[in-house]
């Protein structure tokens, strides 16, 4: 049952979105600061701003106030629709965010969800972590906006296969690869990279190999794409699934290159 304690504390919460919202389009980065933990788990990768990160609340916030100094920016952002879970002096849960960015007569739109984690202590709630998952976005240049470096794209494209082999099924791994591997470099893929896994640093896995393949451009990519949607290859998956205890397939493209 929630109690009045509850209560106050959601409020609470929902305000600092309330902060960091008027924070950023004030440019008053004291305020920004102060919704923030001494040190913040950050992750804005899914929108392609790097991986995740743990930093001082101070750093997070020089980083975020470089991003939205380029001359002319004007913003608005609103944070709705909290949902949060409160356990005694930590809490969790998830905001929706609009954000509208102005660059003279550019606009770009993003909406996106904040999963945080928060934590109380002698100044009350404060965000202790943040992933932002966007929805989708619109507009304009994010490069523009934000002043990034200026990509130069390689153009290229790359399959990557992980899989573990069932060793007793010999015949039938050999049928799957010799019959995907031609298929793919049909299609404009390179000829493949084939490695195994030697240990796990960080994280753990357990398929033992892996494939890499590379297309030069966008249209070899569709094109080995398309094989995965093929009569022919569809003939394969009975060999592909004895042949494979488990097997992860996906296409990937080169970040942009500065």
């Amino acid at each position: 049952m929630m109690t009045i304690d509850d209560v106050i504390a959601k409020q609470e919460i929902a305000e600092l979105h309330y902060r960091y919202a008027r924070g950023i389009n004030t440019q008053d980065w004291a305020m920004f600061r102060s919704v923030f933990h001494a040190t913040l788990v950050g992750d804005f990768s899914k929108w392609g701003m790097g991986a995740r990160m743990q930093l001082p609340g101070d750093a997070f916030t020089d980083l975020v106030r470089s991003l939205f100094s380029t001359e002319g920016l004007v913003t608005q952002h609103y944070m709705t629709n909290s949902l949060v879970e409160v356990d005694g002096e930590t809490a969790h849960g998830d905001t929706y965010v609009f954000a509208r960015h102005k660059l003279g007569e550019e606009v770009m739109s993003l909406n996106a969800v904040y999963t945080c984690d928060y934590v109380h202590g002698g100044e009350g709630w404060r965000i202790s972590a943040i992933t932002m998952t966007p929805t989708w976005d619109e507009g304009g240049d994010v490069i523009k906006f934000f002043q990034l470096p200026d990509p130069a794209p390689t153009g290229r494209h790359h399959l990557f296969v992980t899989a573990t082999p069932v060793l007793a099924e010999h015949a039938a791994l050999e049928r799957y690869v010799g019959g995907v591997v031609p298929m793919l470099m049909q299609a404009g893929g390179s000829q493949p990279m084939i490695i195994k896994q030697d240990e796990s640093v960080v994280g753990h896995t357990d398929t033992f190999m892996s494939m890499i393949v590379t297309f030069a451009d966008a249209d070899s990519a569709r094109a080995g794409r398309a094989v995965f949607d093929s009569d022919a290859y569809a003939a394969l998956v009975p060999d592909r699934d004895a042949a494979f205890s488990q097997m992860n397939i996906a296409f990937y493209s080169d970040m942009p290159q500065t």
